[in-house]
């Protein structure tokens, strides 16, 4: 006998459950009469289920039973109650054409749901719950609010499914970095043009582009923004990550992307995680060196600005530099 794909098994039960929402009180011949392309066994199966769950009581004479729906309608999640008998560990598993990493293969990324990406990164499930049901209850619970998602602790993920364990957490947390960063970058250089005129465009500039580093960022991160010789933005890089020190921030790797991009001048950016954008002695010596290697090879810094939660701090502002 051939296995229903999930997604078709998925489809069978909303339908029936849409129907059986919008009657109460109800008696089947009323389900039937509304749904007659599906079969009567089935609707009597889905039905019996609720009644089961609670969310359906059942009254009068049994050869002619009247449905009503109790007061747990107002808790009930349909999305995840049909989720809860598609995606069972009885069920026997979709054809290999139907599951998250096959359409990726064959579709691209950009024709799967949220929650079956989502499945793809949690990659294994435990026993009782598999990976695409762990999808599917954080696509349940986030929809496509990937910015909520990505503040969520490991803990708060457990919650939501025993499946998500370490690896799949970090492997989430990592999708959705790179994802900001390449909308970060995308955005740098395919939206209009900014040019630094002065401090100040320096200072509102970096808050923006880098608002990740004040609110996210656990860890120094340095960075640079590129400019040609009209001041306008092309691009920014980060350089490392780590307490920002000579051996980090090595001429070679900072001016590097600077001669790849044909770059006139740059504005060093680095966080300061504590939330002080003061800069550090640290600070201070790698912004002196920098800008004295940076004359050898015709370049300018322009600028060095430390960002912290909700500052910004200008090292030419500060006479730093």
């Amino acid at each position: 006998m051939k296995t229903r794909p999930d997604a078709e098994r998925f489809a069978r039960y909303q339908s029936v459950v849409n129907v059986l929402l919008s009657k109460d009180p109800f008696r089947k011949p009323e389900i039937y009469e509304a749904l007659e392309h599906v079969k009567r066994a089935f609707i009597g199966k889905v039905i019996s289920e609720l009644v089961r769950d609670g969310y359906l009581t059942e009254s009068g004479l049994k050869s002619k039973p009247v449905y009503s729906w109790s007061e747990k309608k107002k808790e009930f999640n349909s999305g995840r109650w049909i989720d809860q008998r598609v995606f069972t560990p009885t069920v026997k598993r979709s054809p290999l054409s139907d599951r998250p990493r096959e359409r990726l293969l064959r579709l691209g990324p950009s024709e799967l749901k949220t929650s079956e990406l989502l499945a793809i990164l949690i990659r294994s499930g435990l026993h009782g719950e598999s990976a695409v049901q762990a999808g599917e209850k954080l696509g349940a619970l986030f929809g496509n609010d990937l910015e909520k998602l990505s503040h969520k602790a490991r803990g708060e993920l457990k919650q939501v499914s025993h499946a998500i364990g370490e690896t799949a957490y970090c492997q989430i947390m990592a999708a959705l970095e790179l994802g900001k960063r390449l909308a970060d970058q995308q955005s740098a250089e395919s939206g209009p043009l900014h040019k630094i005129r002065n401090t100040s465009d320096a200072l509102a500039f970096c808050k923006k582009h880098f608002q990740r580093l004040a609110n996210e960022a656990t860890r120094e991160e340095f960075h640079v923004v590129l400019l040609n010789e009209k001041n306008h933005v092309i691009k920014t890089e980060q350089i490392t990550i780590g307490l920002l020190n000579k051996s980090l921030a090595h001429p070679r790797e900072v001016f590097k992307p600077a001669i790849q991009e044909s770059a006139s001048s740059l504005i060093l950016v680095h966080n300061h995680p504590s939330g002080d954008p003061t800069p550090s002695q640290d600070d201070k010596t790698v912004t002196r060196e920098l800008k004295k290697a940076a004359e050898t090879l015709g370049l300018r810094i322009l600028d060095h600005i430390v960002i912290a939660k909700d500052k910004a701090l200008s090292m030419v502002n500060e006479k730093m530099m």
